[in-house]
């Protein structure tokens, strides 16, 4: 029998070719719900076959609900014998949850090829969804090119570029917000450009650290005006400075493990910013530490009501509020595959111990991580830690002398200058205060440091 490849059938020699198949799965679903790849004929349609085992098919299996996202309605697994020795697989996939993504990416598939799918087919995909935020994004604004961050745009278009989900060469503002969609007939900022790249801070979040469980008693209260990349940025940063850390003794390295996993946070972080309800006066997202707890939330509940548990499953695909800014949150990198943050969190916790749960309702999406009481109270690191901190070191005397060059320098600022991190740097600066070394005199926002 021979076989030829079309919209719906792919040809593939071996299992060695088993990741381009499911890339070839994802393309053909895009373009047509459905879609097949025979493993075991070649290129030319002529039978080879394959040793199939039940370790084999099972191997297919979990690649498939890994990498393919979401799921489809249907996948089958056929074997055909072609002789004693020979045998051939056939997977077949159907579904209608469109656009699906192979290993983070999004095909589509002309004629016989997989092709990577550019911005406007990606967002085509998501327009024709039943529940989009798109109406709000292209609304024109009063700004112009004259009013964005023009660094951070070029930023973006190189790192989009290097993350191979976009193939552009910058020439001028106007060109880019016009080829990713942010710029109005009338060559204004939509409120997804003005919100993304705006450099008239359009975007106001909330950030608050209490030593117990209550609001009640006096804390750290913080709020932040940006764009989007600007305030991802600072509200991981305020989590990341603001949780615990223990140390471990890794040969002659120290090692400080995050008493949640980084990459967890950011997640939930980009996700908050990534279905936001810009639109809602009044609200904004948040980002609260308590004693026990850490407080996520974004107004806007997750369209549809959906459990993110389903997310994680990948029984179903990302229902986006802001298509145009998830795009570009995509093409930066601070987005895998639509609807796969949620399963990456959920194995982050469960692998590291961590509990957590979510509350969706008419006004917003609230993440909590638990925090462990029994992580914060180690008193085995906390020996090590003392014996650590009570040095003085040469990091320590490079920070004390900016303190003394400039009193009120930021945290931010001394990691810059020092080539550092401001996990690193915060952890250095409260080391010296527990010292007495530097004492911190009035607000965080408006005080100064006095170096004793």
């Amino acid at each position: 029998m021979m076989y030829k490849e079309s919209q719906t059938i792919e040809l593939k020699k071996s299992l060695k070719q088993l990741k381009e198949g499911i890339i070839s799965l994802a393309s053909m679903l895009n373009k047509e719900n459905k879609g097949s790849v025979i493993f075991g004929v070649s290129d030319e349609g002529k039978e080879v076959g394959i040793d199939i085992s039940e370790k084999t098919k099972q191997d297919v299996v979990h690649e498939i609900q890994h990498y393919l996202k979401p799921l489809p309605n249907k996948v089958n697994l056929k074997e055909l014998n072609i002789d004693n020795k020979r045998t051939i697989l056939i997977v077949e996939v159907e579904g209608d949850d469109t656009p699906y993504a192979a290993y983070g990416r999004y095909y589509i598939r002309i004629n016989d090829a997989d092709i990577m799918m550019s911005g406007d087919q990606l967002r085509t995909f998501f327009e024709n969804k039943e529940d989009n935020y798109l109406s709000w994004e292209k609304q024109e604004t009063k700004y112009t090119v004259d009013d964005i961050d023009e660094d951070l745009l070029i930023d973006f278009i190189r790192t989009a570029n290097e993350n191979g989900r976009l193939s552009y060469v910058y020439r001028n503002a106007i060109d880019a917000l016009t080829k990713l969609e942010l710029l109005t007939e009338n060559g204004h900022l939509n409120n997804a450009g003005l919100y993304l790249f705006g450099n008239n801070k359009p975007l106001l979040i909330k950030e608050a650290n209490y030593p117990t469980d209550t609001r009640t008693e006096f804390g750290e209260i913080k709020e932040f005006r940006g764009n989007i990349f600007e305030c991802i940025r600072e509200s991981i940063s305020y989590i990341q400075n603001h949780i615990s850390y223990k140390s471990i003794i890794n040969g002659v390295q120290r090692e400080e493990i995050p008493e949640i996993p980084i990459r967890a946070i950011r997640e939930i972080v980009i996700n908050s910013f990534a279905h936001c309800s810009y639109g809602r006066k009044g609200d904004f997202n948040q980002y609260i530490l308590f004693k026990s707890m850490i407080k996520i939330y974004n107004p806007g509940s997750i369209l549809r009501n959906i459990n993110p548990e389903k997310f994680a499953s990948g029984t179903i695909g990302s229902k986006l509020r802001n298509v145009l800014i998830s795009q570009v949150l995509y093409k930066y990198g601070y987005i895998d595959a639509f609807g796969t943050g949620f399963d990456r969190t959920f194995t982050l916790c469960l692998n590291n111990g961590i509990k957590f749960n979510f509350h969706n309702d008419e006004f917003g999406f609230t993440f909590i991580f638990k925090r462990n009481k029994d992580f914060l109270d180690d008193k085995i690191n906390d020996k090590i830690n003392d014996k650590i901190n009570d040095k003085i070191n040469t990091l320590d005397e490079e920070i004390i002398s900016l303190l003394i060059e400039n009193k009120y320098i930021t945290v931010l600022e001394i990691a810059d200058k020092l080539n550092k991190s401001s996990i690193t740097i915060y952890r250095h600066v409260n080391k010296l205060v527990k010292l007495g070394k530097i004492i911190r005199i009035g607000s965080r926002k408006s005080g100064y440091w006095k170096v004793n």
